[in-house]
């Protein structure tokens, strides 16, 4: 009988062959070195968008951009996760079919729903579409309590009880959680440490503005989790760029779990790149004005950051975590090489009052940057200066909520761009639009009724990183039907939220009309989504959409919810749950069989000192929130 493969034949099957398995094949071990594999969830990695298909030129300039790495790798370590939860199932069948006693199948996890920890952040907290950013130290090793940490900007200006900028490490704390077990960061318990809460890493208030200013949008990581860019804004002021070199225990006391005695970082700062772990940082003046939407979009292959202002200008600045060879020991500085010194204005109807930029996008096939504009205008910036733009919304001069308020998430493999405003056609709706990364075609999809309310961030569901155009792809986007009157008006009556879920046709490209599903959500009236999260559960095998709703009041109303989407557009709501009058921006992360690894983390907005009760009116304190998913499946 001849073999049934050549040689080579049966060297390429063994490849095939999953590494795990070798040692059992042959006998023996080999040790290799472990080497960890950090990554991080920020802003930045709900608004780019890295599928599986491609072309092959997109696909290899994708590879520079270690968010596309972060994601592909995720994907081949969800398939090995759930490689090996099916093999735990099939252990548990066959102990319960022929096993001893006793027979049981494993305990199914709880349908109680609570929060793992909460902590104060003071009188403010992560502004509202605001995100934290999480460092994972080793996404191949098993979750870590000492080195993985998440870092929550304050839109508080900052003093000596008030900081504006915190982490916190010991994430995977908690008391019985939805799953049966504690947390396995848990500690004992202390007069100055809970031993179910998160612990404070580090507290800062890092100002140059000599008033003191907060730090309104949302902060990025270096690649080894070392340093800290993110932005200063006080009124009458112009924006301050910042990068900071933690330094663990900097603020932190002896009540553990207290941020409020933060360390201040003042004039002078770092005349060179900040050290890792020196507790200093740098400091550079922008522009001439505020920015409250914009945060900085950091292109890690160039170390260079992109960010905008409230006049309607982006900038470029190099050297921002000072990692190519030309830094040498230089500090961040505008590129003068980009646009005019540094600066590019975008100018016509972006100016003024109508000129507040949301977080520029770099698109790394086209190398284009993509931001929003109150004036309800998308825009293109090349890297030789050039301006393009795309009518989305009415913008804010013809209608309150007809401006771009969320940066755009952009599809550079697959060549889409997309960007929502509140109000489109003058006030009739709302909108969702999808742009050829060129702008030579769009797709606008009317959501809800117009000028009711900001529309924030969607989000597609894991089928579309899988294929835009499966039949299963979906674009999340929440909206308003009927008349709020306006939904931050408190006591507004007449419209409801309402959760759509667009589809889309041949080659990816959106469905033209309202979208095919909806889904309105229950009393009260003048709510609106906040920006939405999803997460693929590799663990559970589960697509998970979480949304929440930003109230005037509470009324005792659930406002964070968890929709099933491994089938279909959404199973109904899993779970939910009340977060103060409505969550921040959301990172979710880990597909962990670790208790309460698994998590989303997110400010509550208007909460009390306790961060247990909501409060109506304005920000009386922030509360930085974790919860187990477990909870919300």
């Amino acid at each position: 009988m001849k073999n049934p493969l050549p040689r080579s034949g049966r060297f390429a099957a063994l490849l095939l062959i999953p590494v795990g398995l070798l040692p059992l094949l042959f006998g023996g071990q080999r040790s290799f070195q472990h080497v960890p594999s950090p990554r991080f969830h920020d802003w930045t990695t709900r608004h780019v968008v890295y599928s599986q298909t491609g072309t092959s030129a997109a696909l290899e300039a994708a590879r520079t951009d270690p968010r596309a790495i972060f994601r592909w790798r995720e994907v081949e370590q969800r398939q090995l996760v759930r490689r090996d939860v099916q093999m735990q199932q099939l252990r548990s069948f066959l102990n319960f079919r022929f096993g001893r006693d006793p027979r049981r199948f494993p305990v199914r996890q709880s349908a109680t729903m609570q929060r793992d920890w909460s902590i104060n952040l003071g009188t403010a907290g992560t502004a509202n579409a605001m995100y934290p950013a999480k460092f994972s130290f080793d996404t191949t090793a098993a979750p870590n309590c000492a080195n993985d940490f998440i870092v929550f900007p304050v839109n508080a200006v900052g003093g000596a009880a008030q900081p504006n900028i915190v982490a916190f490490n010991n994430l995977y704390s908690g008391s019985i959680a939805a799953n049966g077990s504690t947390g396995i960061c848990n500690r004992g318990a202390t007069g100055n440490d809970t031993g179910i809460a998160a612990t404070v890493l580090w507290s800062y208030n890092v100002h140059a503005i000599a008033a003191g200013a907060a730090v309104p949008t949302s902060p990025v990581l270096s690649l080894d989790g070392n340093k800290v860019a993110f932005v200063e804004s006080a009124a009458g002021n112009p924006a301050h760029f910042h990068v900071l070199a933690w330094k663990s225990g900097d603020g932190k006391v002896a009540n553990v779990q207290s941020v409020l005695s933060p360390k201040a970082i003042v004039a002078p700062f770092s005349a060179t790149a900040p050290a890792a772990g020196s507790g200093t940082a740098t400091d550079l003046s922008f522009g001439a004005t505020i920015d409250t939407l914009s945060s900085p979009y950091i292109d890690y292959a160039n170390d260079l950051a992109y960010v905008g202002n409230d006049a309607g200008v982006v900038y470029r600045i190099k050297n921002v975590f000072c990692t190519t060879a030309s830094c040498g020991t230089a500090v961040p500085s505008l590129d003068t090489t980009w646009g005019t010194a540094g600066a590019v204005t975008i100018g016509g109807t972006c100016t003024g009052a109508s000129g507040k930029l949301t977080g520029p996008v770099l698109n790394f096939f086209n190398l284009n940057v993509y931001v929003g504009c109150s004036d309800g205008k998308l825009y293109a910036i090349s890297q030789a200066g050039g301006v393009a733009s795309l009518a989305v919304g009415d913008g804010v001069s013809s209608k309150v909520f007809g401006g771009i308020v969320d940066p755009p998430i952009v599809d550079g493999v697959n060549g889409f761009i997309y960007a929502v405003s509140g109000s489109a056609n003058n006030g009739a709706n709302g909108v969702l639009v999808q742009a050829k990364a060129n702008f030579s075609s769009s797709v606008a999809v009317p959501i809800g009724n117009g000028n009711q309310c900001n529309i924030h961030a969607p989000t597609v569901n894991n089928a579309y990183f899988t294929n835009p155009a499966s039949a299963n792809s979906l674009i999340y986007v929440g909206g308003v039907t009927g008349t709020v009157g306006p939904c931050t008006a408190a006591g507004a009556t007449g419209g409801k939220a309402v959760l759509y879920g667009a589809t889309f046709g041949a080659g990816g490209v959106l469905n033209a009309g309202a979208p095919a599903n909806s889904l309105i959500s229950g009393s009260p009236v003048g709510s609106e989504y906040a920006p939405i999260g999803e997460f693929f559960n590799a663990t559970t095998g589960n697509d998970l959409v979480f949304v929440s709703l930003l109230r005037n009041n509470s009324n005792g109303f659930l406002n964070l919810y968890s929709f099933l989407a491994t089938t279909g557009w959404n199973a109904g709501i899993q779970k939910s749950i009340l977060e103060g009058l409505g969550a921040s921006g959301m990172v979710i992360d880990n597909s962990s069989a670790s208790a309460q690894a698994s998590s989303i983390y997110f400010n509550a907005l208007n909460e009390d000192a306790a961060c247990s009760s909501p409060q109506a009116g304005a920000n009386t304190n922030g509360c930085a929130v974790k919860l187990t998913q477990a909870g919300l499946q």
